[in-house]
């Protein structure tokens, strides 16, 4: 018999679609699945549990809050709460990065604000403060969620009965599903080892084939994809890629007519390059592996189009230019074609990923 709460758990489950690779992917958390349940002797009186966030980045130095769901509770019953809600946006599995997660069930017992949660849930509000789709929007999205839950919590009595703090190092981290398990009275726990993640996603004690009914749990997921290329909308604000873009597309449309403008549009875009590569250099977001195939596969494009009137084109062992292989961090144009083709593959690895993780 336990109570309390456990330690985070990596349970048996079907192996992942993708393993991440340390500073060369990306990572989501979900919220997969929670389940709030309580005993008919605890508390006199049961209305409504709400299940709340904070999530902190080393990436954001401001934790972004937010709330998942307001559910009415009976005793003695499961509550199943929030299912299928990111906690993060793609973030990139960088070595020395980190990930603080907070979570918290808030059971609150006070008739007054009865109506109020009634009006939010027919409002649907709770979802659209669950969205996440930047962390900018979310930190503003926080400010709202934090004041609606110190008034929540002001105006009912409020008993909080299961606080969950994940600290996630990004150099340990799997994809995959995790899991926290946990009760405010005497209940049997299932042996860490035979907790399971079904086929159909659902926690599950192996060696009992039970559902957990009566215990209160956590099952956040991990996703990985290779690139981020494939969401352009992640890339369309960012100064460096603009830039980038914008001098490929003009050369691509314009050409040359004389050796002359050939060796202009070459400078241009030589500077081009450079300048983006400083830019990207500050961007932590990203991961220099990929902003290093976005250059590369741009480096193709115009190569292909800026080849010389009287030379066929041809990619082998010859070596760039030195400052060319400065900037693009290959020696050859051999190696050249070799990372955009490998950053061309990532991308098509990326949206079979995203399609399978329903994320398009």
């Amino acid at each position: 018999m336990s109570t309390g709460v456990s330690p985070l758990y990596y349970p048996q489950q079907p192996k992942p679609p993708f393993d991440l690779k340390l500073d060369d992917s990306y990572f989501l958390v979900k919220l997969h699945n929670t389940q709030a349940f309580f005993q008919a002797n605890w508390l006199n009186q049961l209305d409504f549990v709400t299940l709340s966030s904070s999530v902190k980045s080393s990436l954001e130095p401001h934790s972004t809050q937010s709330l998942h769901k307001i559910s009415t509770i009976k005793k003695n019953i499961p509550c199943q709460l929030g299912i299928g809600t990111n906690l993060t946006d793609w973030l990139p599995a960088r070595v020395s990065d980190s990930l603080q997660i907070d979570i918290k069930y808030t059971v609150l017992q006070d008739k007054p604000i009865r109506n109020f949660i009634t009006q939010m849930e027919q409002a649907d509000l709770v979802a659209k403060f669950s969205l996440r789709p930047d962390w900018a929007v979310a930190l503003k999205v926080s400010n709202v969620v934090g004041k609606l839950l110190s008034y929540l919590l002001q105006e009912g009595g409020k008993h909080e009965i299961f606080s969950l703090n994940i600290s996630l190092n990004v150099a340990d981290l799997k994809t995959g599903y995790y899991v926290v398990i946990g009760s405010h009275s005497d209940e049997d726990w299932p042996t860490p080892k035979y907790l399971e993640i079904d086929a159909n996603g659902r926690l599950v004690d192996k060696s009992s084939g039970s559902l957990l009914s009566r215990l209160s749990y956590t099952v956040i997921q991990v996703l990985g994809i290779p690139q981020l290329q494939l969401r352009q909308q992640d890339f369309r604000d960012q100064s460096w890629w603009e830039l980038l873009q914008t001098v490929k597309e003009d050369i691509l449309d314009n050409g040359f007519t004389n050796e002359y403008e050939r060796q202009k549009l070459l400078g241009e875009w030589s500077f081009a390059l450079k300048q983006a590569r400083s830019l990207a250099r500050k961007r932590r977001e990203f991961l220099w592996s990929e902003i290093q195939g976005v250059i590369a596969a741009a480096q193709m494009e115009v190569d292909k189009k800026l080849q010389p009137q009287t030379q066929a084109e041809s990619y082998g062992a010859d070596e760039l230019p030195d400052e060319l292989q400065a900037i693009l961090g290959v020696e050859t144009e051999q190696e050249l074609q070799n990372l955009a083709v490998d950053y061309q593959r990532k991308v098509e690895v990326s949206q079979q990923l995203l399609e399978q993780y329903n994320l398009l």
